[in-house]
């Protein structure tokens, strides 16, 4: 009895040190959520299940079960930690994919970002907790094994799946293995795109406007000169917005503070949340466009295959090109340059498409590292000091400013009567609350730079007069429908404004982190028709307020039309 209890202690030990170690790397983040009843039972459940991995391990001879320690615990932990100190989240299953997709890519950006003696130092501390384990293997009885996998199944299964169960708080390596088990839902991904709504065709009897619809990479709006930036960092589209060619949306949000949660997003007209992945089943307006018959091309400085984007892109793409075509080494932080795809794929496809055609832009823009994204001509403010600088960032702007305007130019000198429209992605917090990069809900973050060039026989005042209006850039989808004289499908319909019915009334915008296109992360802004802000943490059950103020969401609930999305 005394072995068996010396032997048990020694577990308890190692498992100890471990969520010691936790805590202490993310002390700051944890406390406050920890006093909640939801963060204390999620981060219990996690460290129980850390418990049953540990006393599983111990069956094993020591000399092996070093081995199966570092990989299962200590692994997990230091890329956790790294991961955390980034973006201040964990893991999530994308973060697999990715990786399956582009290893090189993925480490070399990891190594490039993470905090390398921290990893270094969470792998050894753990792994020494390894010699705390009993030196004995412990053997199980088959029942308890039994019992043991079926809890920790259930566990992971609970923190892959279920929103509630909020994986960013739970330990570091049960939330690493929540992660592993959640790519199981993203294999039904592909299966959910070959069910897509198909828009049968449907060819115009009429004239039909040629348009462009170009999309943006982390833009913020405060940095152009077009919202009142002191740095002349927009000069051409300045002189276009200020002959009445380009309308300049001054109240525009986002769809999603990421890539993969915007983009689909704009190309189908839906808006967040959605858990359910209603975006795989809509029609892109690119599959309306090929119905109406149009010449239909994708152009993309990025590589679109990243978490498998090009399937959803490609649809009703009579040209498709991206960025690998244009520069054999894109990755995740540089797709090619915005300059070379606008000399080798923009500016050709407005030569050869056929009339009427639709052509989609996705720009590689102003991604970290900000100074990567601008050649030395392009470097107008310096000097940068610092890859990631505000004016490395700053210059990166100027290319953005160069490819729309000769974008347009070269556009309406084929046809004065073309429409084009632009709209970012995402911001970038630049520091902005100390924040950086595009993890979260900040101003910078979500407020849209969405600007409309507009033909040259068209009726400029409604227009001028929609321009402060409360629009969301997955308004554009809708209001291209309306100019190639179609509509949504019925069984497919679209969540945001067509503009050509009017300036939108006060409304409720929503910039939702919770698609599965990129996370399944349980967070919104909601932005209502007073301009107040609210974050909703489904995963905490609550919602901070624009003061700053932490309330349950029971005294704040979500719109309706917004938790209908939930249900």
């Amino acid at each position: 009895m005394r072995l068996r209890a010396r032997l048990q202690r020694s577990i308890r030990a190692a498992w100890g040190a471990l969520v010691a170690i936790d805590l202490l790397s993310r002390a700051t983040w944890l406390a406050p959520r920890l006093a909640t009843t939801r963060g204390a039972l999620n981060y219990g459940a996690a460290v129980i299940a850390l418990l049953l991995v540990l006393r599983l391990l111990a069956m094993a001879p020591r000399r092996r079960r070093v081995w199966l320690f570092a990989v299962f615990v200590s692994v997990p932990m230091a890329i956790q930690f790294a991961v955390f100190r980034a973006y201040g989240q964990f893991v999530e299953p994308t973060d697999f994919v990715a990786f399956f997709e582009s290893p090189r890519v993925v480490l070399f950006a990891a190594w490039s970002g993470a905090d390398r003696l921290g990893m270094i130092a969470v792998f050894v501390v753990s792994l020494a907790t390894a010699w705390i384990m009993p030196k004995e293997k412990r053997p199980l009885r088959v029942w308890w094994i039994g019992l043991a996998g079926a809890t920790l199944a259930t566990a992971f299964g609970i923190g892959a799946t279920y929103w509630r169960a909020s994986p960013s708080l739970a330990h570091a390596q049960p939330a690493f293995l929540s992660a592993a088990v959640g790519l199981l839902p993203r294999t039904t991904i592909r299966a959910r795109q070959g069910r897509r709504v198909v828009v049968p065709p449907a060819p115009a009897n009429e004239p039909l406007p040629n348009i462009v619809l170009v999309v943006g990479e982390s833009l913020a709006a405060s940095h152009l000169t077009l919202y009142g930036y002191e740095r002349d960092t927009t000069p051409r589209l300045q002189k276009i917005a200020d002959r009445g060619e380009a309308i300049v949306m001054r109240d525009a949000v986002v769809v999603g503070p990421h890539t993969r949660t915007s983009v689909p997003y704009i190309l189908t007209g839906l808006e967040g949340p959605d858990p359910d992945g209603r975006v795989f089943g809509a029609p892109t307006i690119l599959a309306y466009a090929k119905a109406r018959g149009y010449h239909t091309a994708f152009v993309s400085a990025q590589e679109e295959s990243w978490g498998s984007l090009d399937a959803l892109f490609r649809e009703g793409a009579d040209i498709f090109r991206t960025g690998i075509q244009f520069a054999p080494d894109v990755d995740v932080l540089k797709g090619a340059d915005d300059l070379v795809v606008l000399e080798k794929g923009v500016l050709p496809a407005l030569d050869t498409l056929r009339e009427p055609f639709f052509l989609v832009v996705h720009m590689d823009g102003s991604h970290i590292p900000y100074g990567h994204h601008s050649p030395a001509s392009h470097k107008v403010f310096v000097p940068e000091e610092g890859v990631n600088s505000i004016r490395a960032y700053d210059n990166s702007v100027r290319v953005t400013d160069e490819f729309l305007a000769r974008t347009f130019d070269k556009l309406h000198a084929r046809d004065p009567n073309a429409w084009m429209f632009f709209t970012s992605d995402h911001g970038q917090a630049l520091g902005e609350g100390g924040a950086f990069f595009n993890r979260g809900y900040q101003l910078n973050v979500v407020r849209d730079p969405l600007l409309v060039f507009l033909p040259k026989d068209t009726d400029r005042a409604p227009w001028h007069a929609l321009s402060p209006a409360q629009v969301s850039a997955c308004d554009v989808a809708p209001t291209i429908l309306h100019l190639m004289k179609t509509a949504p499908a019925p069984s497919a319909p679209m969540d945001c404004a067509n503009w050509l019915d009017g300036p939108p009334v006060a409304r409720v915008r929503v910039v939702s982190a919770y698609t599965p296109t990129y996370v399944t992360e349980p967070t919104m802004l909601v932005v209502l028709p007073d301009g107040a802000r609210r974050v909703y943490h489904l995963g905490q059950g609550n919602v901070t307020l624009d003061d700053g103020s932490i309330l349950p969401i029971g005294d704040r609930p979500l719109p309706d039309r917004v938790a209908a999305r939930l249900r």
